[in-house]
């Protein structure tokens, strides 16, 4: 239509200039010719009215579409895992193959090195540690039994002590004295006594008429007893003074000690027993726990014997990693893997867009590309809460359960092929905008809205699309014209 417009202005034009100029006849003269006449106004066109579309409230249906991997979500790890055999482990023979496996089913056949020397070593320790453990008991017995007698000596002692103490204190050490005084004066008056005798056989033989050699015998032998007497005595009194200053009271310190230290002694007994008793139990407990600590390691030995021949534990398909006959199996090493046909999960990730459309729990049509029969649906049962970046926003890994459509078996799915996940989501009473409407730029979403015949440029707010209507969370009203960008 711009076009013809400009060519029909163009063609009016050019008639009105040529018919409005006159053209001089050969017959008239410069003098004769008519003026020029100026030409019309150009009026310019107007231009026609952009195209429009109404913004509205209606629901927006959006879809989410994800592809992730199909794997088994009951997958059982087969590992060498023994409990107490450190030596090298070979293998012997490689029994099964890659596929259905029964539970029980022999994997491999293992052997280990020296295994049978340390699992009898092993057997001989907890056979003499069986036998320590009853001569201890048995010494224990014995040792409380001499541990009584000895005890009930050592309190009579402390009891004899005690009383030759009491005794002493009440009779014998006053009777000491007392007896050494009487028998220091005895001596004094012996003493006297053969002095007394001396001096009246002096007087009287003194005017006797007796022989001079009887005399003389007589009063001799009474002289020299005297002079004994004298010296008994002076040790008499010497003996006296040191029994009173020394002997008796080392008597009483003796006594006295003897009663102490039989106490301490007894005291110290009951110490020794106490601690005896806690020693004889420690020991008891270490050797008990030393034959548990054998029976515990014979028992895992043993188990480690049983897992020389490795089984399936479950029932399913399964995928082996065990090396060839005569390599060493390290430990802890995966022989196997088995999963169940029938157990299926989807792991993917999902992007912001279908974050709107699935949480955990939501439920999912299934369908595989390559399969295009096996079709079925899943539950979403986790979701990661954090995401990782991609592109320009982010990718949360999920894990969705599979049910088969009809409740039939999944075992002929096809474990790691690609599988897409499909589900859709109404959302009520939205403001709705024409996608082709929106621009973007630099993060900011705009639309050029129609008012009073111009274009006003309005900055909006969006939401969720289904690919054709864009929801809007603020900057349009229902009613509102935006200009398609087509106008």
């Amino acid at each position: 239509m711009k076009t013809y417009l400009i060519i029909a202005t163009l063609s009016s034009t050019l008639a009105s200039t040529l018919f409005a100029t006159p053209v001089a006849s050969p017959l008239q003269g410069a003098a004769t010719a008519t003026p020029p006449v100026p030409p019309a106004p150009v009026v310019p066109p107007v231009p026609p009215a952009p195209k429009l579309s109404a913004v509205e409230r209606g629901s927006l249906t959006i879809s989410a579409d994800r592809t992730g991997r199909i794997a088994s979500s009951k997958k059982t790890l087969v590992r060498f895992e023994p409990e107490a055999f450190g030596g090298t482990v070979t293998v012997v023979k490689v029994v099964a193959l890659p596929g259905p496996v029964k539970a029980g089913a022999v994997i491999a056949e293992l052997k280990g090195k020296d295994f049978e020397k340390t699992i009898n070593d092993l057997r001989v320790q907890v056979a003499e540690s069986t036998e320590r453990l009853a001569v201890l008991q048995e010494e224990q017995s014995l040792s409380r039994v001499a541990e009584v007698t000895a005890l009930e000596r050592a309190e009579r002692s402390v009891f004899l002590s005690d009383q030759k103490l009491k005794l002493s204190r009440e009779y014998y050490f006053p009777r000491d004295l007392d007896v050494a005084s009487l028998r220091h004066k005895s001596q004094a008056d012996s003493l006297k006594d053969q002095g007394d005798e001396l001096a009246q056989l002096e007087r009287m033989y003194s005017d006797a008429t007796l022989e001079s050699e009887t005399k003389d015998i007589v009063l001799g032998r009474s002289r020299r007893a005297m002079e004994r007497g004298q010296a008994f005595f002076a040790y008499g009194q010497k003996d006296y003074a040191l029994f009173q200053s020394v002997e008796h009271p080392n008597n009483v310190r003796e006594i006295e000690d003897t009663m102490k230290y039989t106490q301490q002694g007894l005291d110290q007994l009951r110490i020794r027993q106490r601690m005896q008793v806690i020693n004889t139990r420690l020991a008891l407990a270490s050797t008990e726990r030393s034959l548990e600590d054998s029976k515990i390691r014979l028992g895992k030995l043993e188990t480690d014997g049983k897992n020389m021949t490795v089984t399936a534990p479950v029932g399913g398909l399964m995928s082996i990693n065990v090396p060839d006959p005569g390599e060493i199996v390290n430990q802890r090493s995966v022989m196997a893997t088995i999963v169940d046909p029938n157990a299926l999960e989807i792991t993917g990730t999902l992007d912001l867009n279908s974050l709107r459309v699935l949480e955990a729990g939501s439920k999912v049509d299934v369908w595989i590309s390559s399969r295009p029969e096996l079709v079925g649906s899943a539950v979403i049962d986790e979701i990661t809460p954090m995401g990782t970046p991609e592109g320009e926003g982010a990718s949360y890994p999920f894990v969705a359960s599979v049910r088969s459509s009809d409740g039939a078996s999944l075992s002929g799915w096809p474990l790691g092929a690609e599988a897409h996940i499909v589900a859709k989501k109404d959302l009520p009473n939205c403001i709705l905008v024409d996608n082709k409407a929106i621009k973007a730029e630099k993060g900011k979403w705009s639309v050029s809205l129609w008012v009073d015949g111009k274009k006003v440029e309005t900055e909006i707010r969006v939401g969720a699309t289904d690919g054709k209507k864009t929801q809007v969370i603020s900057g349009l009203s229902p009613g509102d014209q935006v200009v398609m960008p087509d106008a």
